[in-house]
């Protein structure tokens, strides 16, 4: 098991984009509906029922992405090819500008982990990849270790410090150059990422 994540930080969260997002992803294997009960479900973030599912049809669910504030709103992506498989997501306001849309890897571990976690990882750095000049930045986390670090802060270029390296960076030039130096970074389009695991490999 992991309690890792991805994290993708994006500009321009509009309600087409959204749609174009949840599209791309069911193209590439992970939908919104269960592939038996065809049901959609957020997760309720309520105090008496936090945790539960909650049925939802696709474009009040897509609204609720769109709308989205500070708080979370989290719901569920499956695995077309295994119903079992879910992702749990989450997108919030980092800032008036900035939205970050998280994708849990838990579920996804075992003594074949990467093979797990990477059926994950790869749509998601084509989504980034996809997102063009509206992108901010990424993190992938597999082992969930960087929670102490406010990696909001450090993607939008604020001036917290990096404690705790997760396996990927994709930050835009001047913010990874802050933390490393030239020679540990590898251009990623427009952005330069530190990868100790050989994620890039996977795009």
């Amino acid at each position: 098991m992991s309690n890792g994540y991805v994290r993708l930080y994006r500009r321009d969260w509009t309600p087409e984009q959204v749609a174009r997002r949840v599209d791309s992803l069911a193209a590439a294997g992970m939908v919104l509906p269960h592939a038996r009960t065809k049901r959609i479900t957020a997760i309720s973030g309520q105090w008496e029922t936090i945790g539960e599912q909650v049925e939802m049809d696709r474009d009040s669910l897509l609204a609720a992405m769109a709308a989205v504030g500070d708080e979370h709103f989290t719901f569920q992506y499956w695995m077309a090819d295994d119903e079992d498989a879910d992702v749990a997501t989450s997108v919030r306001r980092v800032n008036d500008e900035v939205v970050v849309e998280d994708y849990g890897l838990d579920g996804f571990g075992g003594p074949v982990y990467r093979k797990g976690e990477n059926t994950v990882i790869r749509p998601l750095l084509a989504e980034f990849q996809a997102t063009g000049t509206s992108a901010v930045g990424l993190v992938v986390d597999r082992w969930g270790t960087t929670g102490i670090d406010d990696q909001d802060d450090i993607v939008v270029g604020g001036p917290s410090r990096v404690t705790i390296v997760p396996e990927l960076y994709v930050l835009r030039p001047d913010i990874a150059l802050r933390y490393w130096d030239r020679s540990e970074l590898v251009p990623f389009g427009d952005f330069l990422a530190h990868d100790t695991d050989n994620i890039l490999a996977l795009a």
